[in-house]
């Protein structure tokens, strides 16, 4: 028994010096989108790199289009009525309607999505829980037969 357990540190010990340290490793960088609505019934929002960096000259409580990309969607009831956020920024961030209740994305960290149907017609603004100077506007026109709920779900997405 002794010389079984001597063996097999001693192969633990040639693979350690011997062959790990021979290895070499390589890193990559994938410039890909991180990931993008899965339906053509979809309407794709980001926040992109850098949207946590406060814009030039902003002012507190002011009202801007800066952060989401784009800041302002049409989306008709039944056609694309889904909205797609992902968080292609390091930074966390939220997507939270101004109307409570409506929706709350939660925080975002990188690489992670959101989605949101909505059903009833209407604007509706909506901005970054962390980064007050992001905002957005969503129209939602009708078109199929809608009715006056929404649904959500958050996914983390590993690339």
């Amino acid at each position: 028994m002794a010389i079984l357990i001597i063996g097999a540190i001693a192969t633990l010990g040639y693979y350690q010096f011997e062959v790990a340290g021979k290895q070499t490793s390589t890193t990559s960088t994938s410039t890909t989108p991180i990931i993008t609505c899965p339906s053509a019934q979809c309407v794709n929002v980001t926040m992109p790199s850098g949207a946590s960096s406060e814009p030039s000259g902003y002012t507190a409580g002011q009202k801007t289009t800066y952060g989401f990309a784009p800041d302002t969607i049409t989306v008709v009831i039944g056609v694309n009525n889904t909205v797609f956020f992902t968080n292609d920024d390091a930074a966390p961030h939220t997507a939270t309607s101004d109307t409570a209740g409506v929706f709350d994305s939660g925080t975002l960290t990188s690489g992670q999505n959101y989605q949101v149907t909505l059903t009833t017609p209407g604007t509706y603004t909506y901005h970054c829980n962390f980064h007050p100077w992001m905002q957005g506007t969503i129209i939602v026109k009708a078109g199929g037969a809608g009715s006056t709920t929404t649904s959500s779900s958050t996914s983390a997405i590993s690339t």
